[in-house]
């Protein structure tokens, strides 16, 4: 799901049109990098904040899914 709906615009270099650079210099793309930004994404997704515009179109099921995998630590 993070790769579908995060990634495009959360790597070292965004495939989503519009945007040259990840926002806020949140990246997105590997286990360690979601590991370290585990609190912020909480943050982002409980308050539909991201991702913005939902331009990913992300269900509230995935949205779901994710914040219930972040508070158990992300297991992999």
């Amino acid at each position: 799901i993070i790769d579908q709906r995060c990634v495009a615009c959360h790597a070292p270099t965004p495939s989503f049109a519009g945007f040259t650079a990840p926002p806020k210099g949140v990246v997105l793309d590997t286990p360690e990098h979601i590991l370290a930004n585990t609190a912020a994404m909480q943050t982002q997704l409980a308050t539909r904040v991201m991702p913005i515009g939902n331009l990913t179109q992300m269900t509230d099921a995935e949205r779901e899914t994710v914040l219930a995998w972040l508070r158990d630590g992300a297991p992999r």
